[in-house]
């Protein structure tokens, strides 16, 4: 939140998008990177603790060594779950629901690789594979969603979701080459879901209120992040670790009979009313602060009309010192 905050407030309405794209870009890098370095040593050692704790100590040395101002304090963004339900009760069931599917993989999936026997480099691939595939994906589903029905989009992605969980659970492959394709079938749907709920839930809302919107759907993800886990947990340690995906599939189940259910009762919005689509990251590593990083010069305008310019703050700063 430290760091978004920062990008935040040194970025311009001109910088703002390549800053996103390229901290989102470097984000999902790393995470990758750090799941592979697992390959290059001994898990059962220290080595991997002292190299996180190295990491954390080189993560500092930006900060002591240079000048810039300190950021602003960190946008606040307020959990109102009547006002999101009003604006959009399916943005506020799905994303409960994909906060509990992807928080139960995000969590579980290397617990589940190794229990069916994968190999250390085989495991790291599992758990990078998906990562990489929802993010590629966001591109044709954000293109799909800008130009149908988003719920029914969101209906049809959830649904090859619920094939790829089926598949895991009843097929009961073990061959780490078709294992990591099935992954990649899941890490394109699941990962793809979130930003197509956003993009939904901000066509109902009122004009400058993406970054509230975003961040509160952000807040009701968290709490499906910690059902999730704890469930699956629960589940895998009782019947077995395939029935990981037998939660993960109940959670897409709920979201599609629920989005089913409101396109029946509810007309879609206009193509001409529709806000653009916007990449995010996974939603696991995203926080409020996310939203106001994505969000255009116009939202942080409309919903801080007070906020004063980054090079009009530094001026100010230098007068004061």
């Amino acid at each position: 939140m430290i760091v978004e905050s920062w990008l935040n407030e040194r970025s311009d309405a001109k910088s703002r998008g390549r800053v996103f794209g390229i901290y989102t870009m470097v984000n999902l890098a790393a995470t990758t990177a750090g799941q592979m370095v697992l390959t290059l040593g001994d898990t059962n050692g220290y080595l991997f603790f002292v190299l996180a704790a190295m990491i954390y100590c080189l993560a500092l040395l930006p900060t002591a060594i240079n000048a810039t101002t300190t950021p602003l304090p960190l946008t606040q963004v307020s959990l109102d779950l009547p006002k999101l339900w009003r604006n959009s009760p399916i943005a506020v069931f799905a994303v409960l629901m994909v906060g509990i599917s992807n928080a139960a993989f995000g969590t579980l999936a290397a617990v589940y690789a190794a229990r069916i026997g994968m190999s250390l480099g085989d495991i790291a691939l599992f758990a990078s594979i998906p990562i990489l595939a929802g993010a590629a994906s966001q591109v044709p589903v954000g293109f799909a969603s800008d130009r149908y029905d988003r719920r029914k989009v969101l209906v049809v992605v959830a649904f090859f979701a619920i094939l790829s969980d089926a598949l895991f659970l009843f097929s009961g492959v073990t061959q780490p080459a078709i294992v990591l394709a099935l992954a990649a079938l899941f890490g394109t749907t699941v990962y793809a879901m979130y930003p197509v709920i956003v993009a939904h839930a901000n066509d109902h809302a009122s004009p400058g209120s993406f970054i509230q919107v975003s961040g509160g759907l952000l807040l009701v993800f968290g709490i499906g992040s910690i059902v999730g886990p704890t469930a699956a947990g629960l589940v895998m340690t009782t019947f077995g670790a395939a029935t990981l995906f037998a939660v993960t599939g109940a959670a897409h189940v709920l979201l599609i009979l629920f989005a089913i259910r409101r396109i029946w009762i509810a007309p879609g919005v206009a193509i001409a009313d529709k806000v653009a689509f916007r990449a995010k990251p996974l939603g696991r590593a995203s926080t409020p602060e996310t939203a106001a990083l994505a969000a255009s010069q116009a939202d942080h305008d409309t919903e801080h009309p007070q906020s004063v310019a980054p090079d009009e703050r530094e001026e100010a700063q230098g007068d004061k010192e």
